[in-house]
């Protein structure tokens, strides 16, 4: 469980944050633990567990592995939206959709967890900070065929003002690369955060050194 030196710290989060999500990709969820034991040895990361189409007890049980799994202890994992597995497996925090319930009722339970917020709007982002989010997750940045549902990409320029806008650390997300990272940086944002790549098979350790080397400035 999450204790108040953790929330206390939550500032320090790691820069990089890796969204799973099996079923968009070829990998099972079971190999998620030793995918996210390769991460961490190379760089610091916040794991979003974020496998909505597995039962309670199988979440529960991916989130256990996944959390003995990690091999830095800088790095850190969050569920999605099942702040009660959260609790019960150990996880730092719970990550919700823009459109969930209010961080306040969240808080009122679940008063040690890490709570971050996705968001897609400058208004998304003022109403998640006032809810209490710790921490948000802002995009689409850049055009990416797994966020067109929420529309246009938001862009460099819009992204940086939802930064400027809060107080809270925020991560960009949609479209993220090494080459694009240090835009979003230059414009604001905390760290970066992406699905699709971290699933690169061999191409993964020159993916990690490449954002290592992006984001080293910020450790």
């Amino acid at each position: 469980m999450a204790t108040e030196n953790d929330r206390e710290h939550r500032f320090s989060l790691p820069r990089l944050y890796m969204v799973s999500n099996s079923p968009e990709h070829r990998y099972p969820a079971k190999e998620l633990p030793g995918l996210v034991r390769e991460i961490t040895s190379r760089i610091p990361a916040v794991i979003q567990l974020r496998e909505k189409h597995l039962a309670a007890k199988s979440i529960y049980d991916l989130a256990i592995a996944v959390n003995k799994s990690i091999a830095d202890n800088r790095s850190c994992l969050v569920i999605n939206e099942r702040f009660d597995i959260a609790l019960s497996a150990g996880a730092i925090g719970t990550h919700f959709p823009e459109n969930s319930c209010p961080l306040s009722r969240v808080r009122s339970v679940a008063p040690d967890l890490i709570l971050g917020k996705s968001v897609h709007s400058i208004q998304g982002a003022l109403d998640a900070e006032n809810e209490g989010a710790d921490y948000l997750v802002a995009g689409p940045v850049y055009d990416t065929p797994l966020k067109r549902q929420y529309g246009p990409p938001l862009g460099p320029e819009l992204f940086g003002r939802i930064c400027a806008g809060v107080s809270l650390p925020v991560y960009a997300i949609g479209g993220i690369t090494p080459v694009n990272a240090r835009q979003c940086l230059d414009n604001g944002a905390y760290g970066i955060a992406a699905l699709s790549l971290f699933h690169s098979g061999d191409k993964l350790y020159d993916i990690l050194e490449s954002f290592n080397r992006v984001l080293e400035p910020c450790f």
